[in-house]
């Protein structure tokens, strides 16, 4: 079947961009450059009450995106729930996550599902439709092999991992290992950047902390600066364009990412591509794909701001240590691109 026109289905939160949106446009990107014609569906998505959430569902089953204005379209990716809900004679699906809050989220603080008998039979049917639509995919893949158990846990499907490159590949480099250490990340709860800052009030060397990102744990983050008094030593950067961003990789001496159960971690990739270590936690999901506890960077064991805390004075001490990791990190990761990732997709190799 020869390709011509695609369209990448995704939702989003409206005033909220984060990783999937940037992969998203990054496919889009990398798909014009092959010498596809391209274009982005998104719809917004609201989760709240749980009621509405069965109306995301409703409407991609509703739409029509076989052709556009005379247009065929040959072939839909969809990525994000409720985005695969679409109908598709030719539907790839590459599955960023499905609604974790009513998979194995449900009774945490993480999700506004309870065991109640109501909100478990809402979940029932959440977890029937994506099943349905999701087997109807011609190739499925997902983002990493954390979302790929899930799905196979959950609705019994098999996906192919199939890791998406980070948002600006080629540019990533290396001007040495300065005195930060580097976060990169929307500023939730689950991202767990508290640890972080409570880590940093342990170190023994006078490293520096720089966070890159906006979120609703922002006002809680600079209470605990102001709380542990690392005022001069731990900056909330906010939103940062993207030469600034690749500048602040390519200074680090390391980058802490540790958040709970991720479904991928593009931070991670873009720290290997900066050659650059990378600090995580044993239940932080899908970075652990990449991260090898003493190779390319260092895997607490405990949720304990202690072990953080030891691992950034290590690193901190030794820029030897740090160049051995991070060219170990960008070895792990230097075949991951483009080009493999799109063949992959449309089915050429």
């Amino acid at each position: 079947m020869s390709i011509k026109n695609i369209l990448i289905c995704t939702s989003q939160v409206p005033l909220r961009y984060g990783g999937t949106e940037v992969l998203v446009q990054s496919l889009r990107q990398a798909l014009l450059k092959r010498g596809f014609q391209v274009d982005i569906v998104s719809i917004p998505f609201r989760h709240y009450p749980n009621k509405e959430i069965l109306k995301g569902h409703l409407i991609w089953r509703l739409l029509d995106l076989t052709e556009s204005d005379g247009q065929k379209v040959d072939m839909i990716i969809a990525t994000k729930f409720p985005s695969y809900l679409v109908q598709h004679p030719n539907k790839v699906t590459w599955l960023v996550h499905q609604f974790r809050q009513a998979y194995e989220l449900v009774g945490t603080e993480f999700s506004p599902f309870t065991h109640s008998e109501e909100d478990t039979a809402l979940c029932r049917v959440i977890h029937h439709l994506d099943t349905v639509a999701l087997k109807e995919s011609k190739r499925l893949f997902a983002i990493s092999g954390n979302v790929a158990k899930r799905l196979a846990r959950y609705n019994g499907l098999q996906a192919t991992p199939l890791y998406p490159p980070p948002q600006y590949e080629g540019l990533y480099h290396n001007d040495g290992y300065g005195d930060y250490i580097l976060a990169v990340s929307r500023l939730n709860r689950w991202k767990r950047l508290d640890l972080l800052i409570q880590a940093m009030a342990l170190t023994k060397q006078p490293a520096r902390c720089v966070i890159v990102g906006e979120g609703p744990e922002e006002e809680h983050l600079k209470h605990l600066i102001q709380q542990h008094k690392l005022g001069d030593r731990v900056t909330l950067l906010g939103f940062v364009d993207d030469q600034r961003l690749l500048h602040l990789y390519a200074n680090c001496f390391a980058l802490f990412f540790a958040p709970y159960d991720e479904d991928y971690g593009l931070v991670t990739l873009e720290a290997f591509k900066s050659q650059k270590p990378v600090i995580t936690a044993a239940d932080s999901g899908g970075v652990l794909e990449f991260v090898e506890d003493g190779c390319n960077g260092y895997i607490a064991s405990t949720i304990n701001p202690v072990e953080f805390a030891d691992y950034i004075d290590r690193l901190y001490a030794d820029r030897a240590l740090c160049q051995k990791l991070g060219q170990a990190g960008y070895d792990r990761v230097r075949d991951i691109t483009w080009d493999r990732t799109i063949d992959q997709l449309l089915g050429l190799q």
